[in-house]
């Protein structure tokens, strides 16, 4: 306003006559950063026109405008012909330096860039009061609740110095979250949907205990969820009270809660256009079904209620949830009010964000087409197979309607792109493979095509595996899928070396909704040596393994899992057949099957299962099959209360057992050890196992599991191996880190088995 009084006053005081003056002249007076040329690119004066006051006052509004100026000044002077007008302006300064002083939690390069201002932009007091509440929410997030932020300017050659004083104060922690009045659903379950957590030993880790007013927002509104969805539709939670310690490092929340009764399922009724019969509109709904009136089970039957109508080309249908309380029954009339709307065809789809990413590489994921009639669940699909590539943090489907035509939609594919290339280190420790370095390079989106380039290493004592992948996911814009691998694996076990290398190339299709069909054919050259003073060559004959193996592998692989990565629910399915003898000197048939199924079973508890079958054999008469591609369990991933490789057939070898009893090891130990795990032609084993949040804060999870198996030429169920186990796993940066304490039951102390087998290792066990 002070800015607007002083151009009005200036425009008014202007001496103008009666008689129209032509502008002879524009002049431009006190700029010294600013160039002439930007200055009258804002001017809509021109010379040769005649002086207008209105034109005048466009001029200096325009200029004030842009921002870079604290006052503007127009004068007229008469010159021969009409006027000459000047119009003088005074520059706002520029910030020559931004500091930051009082800051120790937090150092200088993060607040800058959280600030968003940069040194030499204009002086914007607007702006850097828009900084300090940045600075200030950046303080809160880190948990100092009662940070606080003042800035000043001091003069410096060319502008001025602009500086932000920061009291950090001490970080503010939850103590105690309180409930009071909830008799019906406890305080411990409560706090389990909230993003506010007191604070614990392990708050360093995640930063539990920090107070968010965001966080705490949304938190009152999942505590109404909460009771919503156990039927108490009547519950009232009041402002939280919020006290903080005299000495300001504490905060002590409590909440009082109305819960009111609660209410069950009553009549359940559909009014409206009514497309479907009655029985098959209640065959979509669940909400009937219920005892208890759940919130959630209402909002999934209105989106299966979308679905329904919006598969029919209905896509604003509105379906209204009309309730009715009938307090002395304790029950809620549910009646589903349909306006079905117009039949809508899909106008355009637009990408929208994809900066990398290649157009066709997200349209081709889609299950709609311009031009044809709108069919919800496909659009629904299209989302899932958009948001399941893993190139974008964010995925929008924004729709909206053309200018006059409601039958029209568009739809603007709104994406986020993230960083898809990774680089990974990590280090480890086995009880098998000794310590363990591993790295990985991977690009999921390598230019923008949505090909997967990718390279890794493992190392230890007992092993170093290369590979290097790279794959197509749509070949020639088709639907099959191409790849190729090249890698190296050697490894030590207890009687001899295994050195393979190879490569391999791959083509898969879609056979079905989640079911896909792959080929892949592989040639590898594997070179086994004995232990000289410690093996048999009678019993390991590496000549019979040594060779090359050039085989084709046919793949059908099954997956409706909620997540690859740490799946709560879904099924997994595989199962592959490998034919070897395709030219190479190696010649047998490999076939594994594997089933995995995920289940929350209640709160977080997820309930896992993994069950796996292979079989190997010969394809000609008078050559064994290569005793290295026999089946062993044992491990952190088969039979987890037994040392890697031990479970399985095993062989007598009197060669070793005069070795033992030479080296000085007592006969009868000795006679025991020289049973050696073998391997079988046949494996089969299941793990069963319960995980739950064990440290919720710090991304710890508990896990207690039971494994049963064993690899023979024929499978009995009495020989089958059992073992029991609990273990706890960290989902840090580098992937899983799985720590797992497993006990065999009815263990053979002829093999010298353990009573408790450790194992460290690196990733999901399935």
């Amino acid at each position: 306003m002070k800015f607007l009084f002083v151009f009005l006053s200036l425009i008014f005081l202007l001496p103008l006559t009666a008689v129209a003056q032509t502008v002879q002249k524009i002049e431009i007076q006190g700029q010294k950063k600013i160039e002439q040329d930007a200055i009258r690119a804002r001017i809509k004066t021109k010379t040769g026109e005649n002086l207008d006051a209105a034109k005048i006052h466009e001029d200096i509004v325009s200029l004030f405008d842009t921002g870079f100026f604290y006052d503007i000044k127009v004068e007229k002077f008469p010159v021969s012909g009409g006027v000459r007008l000047v119009y003088t302006v005074e520059e706002k300064p520029s910030m020559v330096e931004i500091n930051f002083k009082g800051n120790d939690e937090i150092d200088d390069d993060e607040l800058r860039e959280t600030s968003g201002l940069k040194s030499y932009e204009i002086y914007d007091v607007a702006k850097v009061k828009e900084a300090v509440e940045k600075i200030e929410k950046l303080y809160q997030d880190k948990g100092y609740f009662l940070a606080r932020v003042t800035y000043s300017t001091t003069p410096a050659e060319g502008g001025v110095n602009l500086n932000f004083n920061v009291v950090e104060n001490d970080k503010v922690k939850v103590r105690r979250i309180s409930f009071i009045g909830n008799s019906k659903i406890s305080s411990q379950r409560i706090k389990s949907i909230m993003v506010t957590q007191e604070g614990s030993f392990f708050s360093f880790l995640s930063g539990a205990g920090s107070y968010k007013q965001d966080a705490f927002d949304r938190d009152v509104q999942m505590i109404n969820y909460l009771y919503y969805n156990e039927g108490f539709v009547q519950v009232k939670v009041d402002r939280p009270q919020v006290y903080v310690t005299p000495d300001k490092k504490s905060i002590y929340i409590s909440i009082r809660i109305e819960e009111g009764e609660q209410f069950n399922v009553g009549r359940v009724d559909f009014s409206g256009d009514l497309l479907f019969s009655e029985a098959e509109l209640f065959d979509t709904t669940e909400i009937e079904d219920e005892k208890v009136f759940k919130y959630e089970v209402l909002q999934k039957d209105l989106s299966a209620l979308q679905a329904k109508y919006g598969d029919l080309g209905y896509a604003y249908a509105n379906i209204i949830p009309r309730t009715r309380v009938r307090e002395a029954d304790r029950e809620m009339d549910i009646t589903f009010e349909i306006d079905k709307g117009n039949k809508v065809y899909i106008n355009k789809i637009n990408m929208v964000g994809n900066t990398k990413t290649r157009d066709k590489v997200i349209r081709r994921e889609l299950m709609v087409m311009e031009g044809e009639l709108y069919n919800e669940t496909r659009k629904r699909e299209s989302f899932d197979n958009v948001k399941r590539l893993g190139y974008f943090e964010e995925v929008n489907f924004n729709t909206k309607t053309p200018r006059g035509r409601n039958d029209l939609m568009d739809i603007d594919i709104v994406v986020k792109e993230r960083n898809t290339g990774t680089i990974q280190a990590g280090a480890g420790y086995s009880s098998f493979y000794g310590f363990v370095i591993n790295g990985q390079v991977n690009q999921i989106n390598f230019l923008g095509r949505g090909q997967t380039l990718g390279a890794s290493i493992d190392y230890s004592k007992r092993q170093s595996l290369f590979r290097f992948s790279f794959t197509e996911p749509y070949l020639w814009d088709t639907e099959w899928s191409a790849g190729a691998d090249l890698f190296q694996n050697q490894r030590e076990l207890i009687d001899y070396r295994e050195d393979k290398k190879g490569v391999a190339v791959r083509l898969g299709h879609p056979l079905a909704p989640y079911l896909r069909g792959y080929v892949r054919y592989k040639l590898e050259k594997t070179k086994l040596t004995l232990d000289e003073e410690n093996s048999d060559p009678d019993l390991y004959p590496v000549d019979t393994a040594n060779g090359t193996n050039s085989s084709a592998t046919f793949t059908l692989e099954y997956d409706k899992r909620d997540d690859r990565f740490s799946p709560s629910k879904g099924l997994y399915a595989s199962t592959s057949i490998e034919y070897a003898g395709i030219g190479g000197s190696l010649d047998y048939t490999k076939g594994l099957s594997n089933v995995r199924y995920f289940k929350k079973v209640f709160w977080d508890v997820v309930w896992r299962n993994n069950l796996s079958y292979g079989f190997i054999s010969s394809n000609n008469a008078n050559k064994p099959v290569p005793f290295n591609e026999l089946f062993l369990l044992g491990g952190a991933n088969s039979l987890r209360g037994f040392e890697w490789f031990t479970v399985g057939r095993r062989k007598f070898s009197s060669t070793i057992e005069n070795q033992l009893i030479n080296a000085g090891v007592p006969a009868a130990e000795a006679h025991n050890r020289a049973y050696r795990p073998y391997g079988g032609t046949q494996q089969f084993f299941y793990n069963l196992e319960f995980q739950f949040p064990l440290i919720r804060e710090a991304g710890i999870q508990g896990v207690t599991f039971y494994d049963i198996g064993n690899a023979n030429d024929s499978l009995v169920l009495s020989d089958f191996r059992q073992d029991v186990g609990f273990g706890f796993r960290w989902f840090s940066p580098i992937g899983p880190l799985r720590f797992e304490w497993g006990f065999p039951l009815q263990r053979k102390a002829e093999y010298d088995e353990s009573s408790v087998n450790f194992e460290f290792a690196i990733g999901s066990p399935f």
